[in-house]
């Protein structure tokens, strides 16, 4: 019989060649130059002016004193010398001292600039032990302002509730007309978010926002991407994903009701959410705004505007929503890791710097504690203060975090200073009588 055989030796290399070429169609092919400017999207571009800055500043040091400008290109040893020298001897061009935030941010800049593209040097003068010297000048440096009264820096002021009241009894926000419905939304949604940042604000978009009902069926707005801020830049190990709820409140200042109204009113062409308005329309035009997305510099500058047209006490910053914020629940007894939670902080004490300054109303309230004193009828002459109100609420839901509770006892003690004037808390309390602070019990029935 004759024999079969079969010839099983494939081309393994052929195999092997198409296997590296579909590998190779499978990655992308990047430059030096295309690595660098992904590394520099990590910045905004404020910080990436406050980086130009910086280094300007340097160089112009370093030329004015004859070293080479060139800075990136030396050694440690030297580099934390000439830097040494640098935080001693900079000043302004008037020959002053730069305020203490400048002043930090400088030797930030210089960092930012050393560790990025294209130097993307390892080492690290901020905390290396290498520029201990540097960085004692540095502190000294900090000391000596602070000693000197250069220390102006302080937190923007949060709104006033005078102002708050103005805001809304101007129609300034409102959902009447175009320009009020949007100062409205954006208010809400950097009230509530507390949103931050020009370019981020900038690139919010329709779909960013979605609805939802909580297990109450109570419906409420949400926060749907991941926003980069600058508390959270985009590193992984402590990403920040915003979980704030914006509820409806059913009543003519609804900011549910608000959000539907403007997102119903925007241009269909423009995906971005924040447009411009257009200057006359009906009420029952189905489009308020033109297809032209509003600029970076103008939503920097949205609560100047609303102060200015709403004629309130002073000029207001974007940032003072951010604190009006967290003055707001601080001052309802929220816990601060609550606080942080919902402001995207890291840190406890960036919350209390928020809350150092008394209220309007709790300097009131203290001026007057300070003249019934002096005129005999405060406690100090010995006349028995009963500045408590006792309230049986039944019913009455607390929510963890928001309250603090005495873990022994069945009672909630919430005490917060009032307004002096009897007549509004009459409104509340026509039965009641109170002075001063107001402690209320709510009792567990």
């Amino acid at each position: 019989m004759a024999e079969i055989s079969f010839d099983l030796n494939f081309d393994l290399t052929t195999l092997d060649d198409m296997e590296t070429e579909e590998n190779a169609a499978r990655f992308a092919n990047l430059a030096e130059e295309d690595l660098d400017d992904i590394g520099e999207g990590r910045n905004e571009k404020s910080t990436k002016k406050s980086t130009k800055w910086g280094v300007k500043l340097l160089k112009e040091w370093c030329q004015a004193k004859a070293y080479s400008t060139d800075f990136e290109q030396l050694d440690v040893p030297e580099l934390a010398s000439l830097l040494r020298r640098f935080y001693g001897e900079v000043r302004k061009q008037d020959g002053s001292p730069y305020a203490i935030k400048s002043y930090r941010g400088l030797r930030a800049a210089i960092h930012r600039h050393l560790t990025g593209a294209p130097y993307n040097r390892q080492g690290n003068i901020l905390r290396d032990r290498e520029f201990q010297s540097a960085n004692n000048v540095f502190l000294g440096m900090l000391k000596k302002f602070k000693r000197e009264g250069l220390d102006v820096s302080s937190p923007k002021p949060a709104i006033s509730e005078g102002d708050l009241k103005a805001m809304f009894d101007s129609k300034v926000l409102s959902m009447d007309n175009p320009s009020s419905l949007l100062n409205l939304v954006w208010f809400y949604l950097e009230y509530h978010f507390c949103l931050r940042g020009r370019e981020g604000l900038r690139s919010l978009k329709k779909s960013s926002f979605g609805f939802g009902l909580d297990d109450e069926n109570n419906e409420y707005v949400f926060l749907k991407f991941n926003e980069a801020t600058k508390n959270h830049p985009g590193d992984l190990q402590d990403d920040f994903q915003s979980q704030n709820r914006m509820y409806a409140t059913n009543d003519e200042k609804c900011p549910v009701q608000a959000i539907k109204k403007y997102l119903s009113k925007l241009n269909p062409k423009c995906e971005y959410l924040f447009q411009r308005p257009k200057s006359s329309v009906l009420e029952s035009d189905e489009v308020w705004y033109t297809n032209t997305p509003i600029g970076v510099n103008t939503l920097g500058n949205m609560m100047v505007k609303i102060s200015e047209k709403a004629k309130l006490s002073q000029k207001y910053t974007n940032h003072s929503i951010r604190a009006t914020t967290i003055t707001a629940l601080s001052n309802a007894g929220i816990e601060t890791r609550v606080i942080m939670a919902m402001s995207g902080h890291r840190n406890e004490n960036s919350i209390k710097s928020y809350c150092q300054d008394a209220s309007i109303s709790q300097k009131r309230f203290c001026s007057h504690i300070l003249h019934e004193t002096l005129t005999g009828k405060g406690s100090a002459h010995g006349k028995s203060q009963s500045n408590s109100l006792g309230l049986s609420l039944r019913n009455v839901r607390v929510h963890e975090g928001c309250l603090s509770s005495t873990e022994s006892s069945n009672d909630i003690n919430v005490t917060s200073a009032v307004r002096a004037e009897t007549s509004n808390m009459s409104k509340l309390f026509s039965k009641c009588t109170f002075q001063n602070s107001v402690t209320v019990y709510v009792q567990n029935q």
